[in-house]
């Protein structure tokens, strides 16, 4: 159940690949990989009244809806640290804490993909769609949070379709095709293994493809899925238990799996008579023990490697990114106008009540002094008038709450139309 729905404010607690190490970031992240666990914990802490998480291989981010923002941030540390199973004080200088417009404007920067490692990467607006609609699906967001984040996907789609973001644009698995050009040389004679057939694996395989590589080999937890990616793309398909048996005919493994453990480690390998094997790990968490990195002959890359290959890309997208901040900043906007109008409803339906009230009483008096067709004319003129006569009360009050001045205002309102004159059956003539 959603609690507290008034009055809410939005913050985010999160890292990413700017502000934390890969060590860090990965238990942080799995932690969150069982999304209803952790929405179900998340609302059981005091203060928190909606929630959505996101896991990504670049970041770990934890929104949610609250009545007390600025006091929320150590209870939500706290918890983090707790549920990953970390040191508090490992955790904290890494983490960022944004609160009102400010965790606003970061969730349609991360939508339109401007903070992405991978600038105008497509992958993200589909990730955040999914960890709202599992959210969303579970019942742990509200009209903070639902609101917030249909606009996010929103300004997502707008950035992509008016700006160009996302033109020419690699994703985190392109990226790692071409770290392993830069290693390798050629690819047609590379021997591939893809483990994690997702949509990761599915971009890995296109690229590969792309690049003339013909043998591949891919492991999956589904076998049915193993064996359409090798109808597809050619090559093998294999269980994921069998691994460990064909390492040693791979020249390259890019691993790609959503797991909440290391999937090989560095005692899979020790036994293994294979040379020269180049690992990709694009996984977050990581599927490969780092140590596995220390053995002679392998060549172990994560996702914090590619910022190199990355960065020459990101400098062909730059106008874009400026245009997209455009759509952001509006947008943005856009939310603090509504959020404050939200929070006056509940005024402005008193207000409303109460003139209408006033208009009940004097129509009254008029009923049975005029025909039924002058009485209809009374009616609509009576309600277009009332329309105006709050237009410009409403339309200022609005303006005052999103400069921040509305607070007093909208007590001494509340004070004026006050509904309990009419409920101590006052008369309006007196």
């Amino acid at each position: 159940m959603i609690k507290n729905k008034e009055k809410n404010h939005c913050v985010v607690l999160g890292v990413s690949y700017k502000t934390c190490p890969i060590d860090i970031r990965d238990n942080l992240s799995r932690a969150l990989q069982n999304s209803e666990e952790a929405l179900k914990s998340l609302l059981g802490l005091p203060g928190v009244s909606e929630a959505v998480v996101l896991a990504t291989c670049n970041r770990a981010e934890i929104y949610v809806a609250t009545l007390y923002p600025e006091m929320l941030r150590d209870t939500l540390l706290n918890w983090w640290a707790e549920f990953s199973k970390q040191d508090l004080s490992e955790v904290a200088p890494y983490c960022f804490y944004l609160t009102h417009i400010e965790a606003v404007n970061h969730l349609y920067t991360v939508v339109s993909s401007i903070d992405s490692l991978v600038l105008g990467e497509n992958q993200i607006l589909a990730q955040v769609r999914g960890a709202f609609l599992k959210a969303q699906e579970a019942g742990f967001t509200g009209t903070l949070l639902n609101h917030l984040f249909q606009t996010a996907l929103f300004v997502g789609k707008q950035v992509r379709e008016n700006t160009g973001i996302g033109d020419g644009t690699v994703s985190i698995a392109h990226a790692a095709v071409q770290l392993i050009e830069q290693e390798i040389g050629r690819l047609e004679t590379t021997r591939v293994g893809i483990l994690g057939l997702g949509e990761m694996g599915l971009l890995a395989a296109t690229a590969l493809s792309a690049a003339q590589v013909s043998s591949f080999s891919f492991f999956n937890r589904t076998f049915d899925k193993a064996k359409q990616f090798a109808s597809r793309f050619g090559g093998e398909a294999y269980e994921l238990e069998s691994l460990s048996q064909q390492i040693k005919n791979l020249d390259v493994l890019i691993t790609s799996v959503r797991y909440n453990d290391f999937i090989l480690r560095k005692k899979d390998f020790e036994l293994v008579q294979k040379p020269h094997l180049l690992i990709v790990d694009i996984a977050s968490p990581r599927n490969v023990e780092p140590s596995v990195g220390e053995l002679d002959d392998i060549r172990l890359f994560c996702v914090d490697d590619l910022k190199e290959i990355v960065e020459k890309n990101r400098s062909l997208r730059k106008q874009a990114s400026e245009r997209a901040r455009l759509f952001i900043e509006e947008a943005a906007l856009d939310f603090k106008e509504w959020f404050y109008s939200h929070r006056l409803t509940p005024l402005f339906l008193q207000m409303q009540e109460y003139h209408q009230k006033i208009g009940d009483f004097v129509l009254d008096k008029w009923k049975k002094k005029v025909s039924e067709e002058e009485y209809a004319r009374l009616e609509r003129f009576e309600e277009e008038l009332r329309k105006k006569i709050l237009h410009i009360p409403f339309e200022s009050l609005k303006m005052l709450s999103v400069a921040g001045m509305g607070l007093e205002s909208q007590l001494l309102l509340e004070k004026i139309y006050s509904l309990n004159f009419f409920k101590h059956g006052k008369d309006l003539d007196d």
